[in-house]
């Protein structure tokens, strides 16, 4: 039988190849901080898991994380590592429920624990929908959009997820301005919550009036504000996907209950892996389309990601790209990246690559 020994967390930095910001998070950053997450098993061998946290989304910072994962690590050990049910049950009687990135990182941490202990692939104990998926690619509100574009379409994408947050006509005119240089991209536009109602309404009419290959808004007004997110979905003449707005399967439940938003964007690190699936489950019974997306981690968390994705084969959209964004010192044992596609290893087993 293969026991957890220990679990041992600790702050990491990955350069990043070029300043990122958003709408929220405006200061460009040039690292990201994460925290890397280490299982020994009794046999001497480990897995890794990550955590990514965004503190205007969930509050938690990498040293919260590490203080949590701390914490955390005395119920894991001894804990039968083919057993995953008790192992989240542990992750979710130690943290708690409002910290959903700490969560995360040990729900994920035990998925890999099963997966190496047991040799279950867990794309398979997904489901083993799809081998590959199509991501887009995202253009930091620091970039030059019309070289960004231009080297996106380039090298192979279809589709650029574009933060936003400038007045309406600027957006617009710099998405006409991208659209010229490369017509074949069609766009994700990502307000990170920078707009009023009005404000959301007006940007969205004049990309329609524009008729700018614009895919959908994301979560344009304030999370908590759902309300304003009800008014914007119905009378919006695009698409309106909600994301910072959703971070459990209540939240879900409420959303689509209370209004039209046409998708969810569904995160690991902002939900965990519980409430990633439970969150799927509303969205899939309320005939809404599910969108994944991530929070600048590396290709070990992208990969975690991508056996979801690829598992379920359930998500319309794909937002997981942030590994793109870093400059990675290690091998990506996880997927292989073929222009904008992600493809599974075929050795890949989730425990691996530690």
């Amino acid at each position: 039988m293969l026991r957890v020994e220990s679990i041992v967390a600790a702050i990491h930095e990955i350069p990043l190849r070029e300043p990122f910001a958003t709408a929220q998070d405006r200061a460009p950053r040039t690292v990201a901080r994460l925290v890397r997450l280490q299982v020994v098993l009794s046999d001497g061998r480990s897995v890794i898991s990550e955590a990514v946290p965004a503190p205007y989304v969930t509050g938690e910072t990498c040293e919260t994380l590490v203080q949590d994962i701390e914490a955390a690590a005395p119920h894991f050990i001894g804990l039968d590592g083919t057993r995953l049910r008790p192992m989240l049950a542990a992750a979710h009687y130690a943290v708690p429920a409002y910290h959903h990135t700490a969560r995360a990182a040990l729900e994920v941490a035990a998925y890999r624990t099963y997966s190496l202990a047991t040799g279950a692939d867990l794309w398979r104990h997904f489901g083993g929908a799809l081998e590959s998926i199509d991501t887009d690619i995202t253009i930091s509100r620091t970039a030059d959009p019309v070289k960004a574009a231009e080297v996106a379409a380039h090298a192979g994408f279809r589709r650029v997820k574009v933060k936003a947050g400038d007045p309406p006509h600027q957006e617009v005119e710099r998405l006409a301005e991208m659209h010229a240089a490369a017509p074949s991209l069609t766009f994700r536009l990502d307000a990170n919550q920078a707009y009023t109602v009005q404000e959301a309404l007006d940007l969205a009419t004049q990309i329609a009036a524009a008729q700018l290959p614009v895919e959908f808004l994301e979560q344009p007004v304030k999370w908590d504000d759902y309300d304003a997110l009800a008014r914007v979905a119905e009378a919006s003449p695009i698409p309106i996907v909600a994301d910072e707005a959703v971070k459990t399967p209540e939240d879900a439940l409420n959303l689509v209950a209370t209004t039209r938003v046409h998708a969810i964007n569904i995160k690991v690190m902002k939900s965990g892996v519980t409430g990633a699936l439970g969150i799927l489950a509303i969205v899939q019974a309320a005939g809404r389309k599910a969108m994944i997306g991530c929070m600048l981690e590396s290709s070990s968390g992208i990969g975690f990601s991508a056996a979801l994705a690829c598992g379920t084969g359930a998500f319309t959209y794909v937002d997981l790209d942030s590994h793109l964004l870093l400059n990675e010192p290690q091998d990506n044992p996880w997927f292989v990246q073929q222009g904008s596609t992600l493809v599974l290893a075929h050795t890949h087993r989730a425990g691996d690559g530690a």
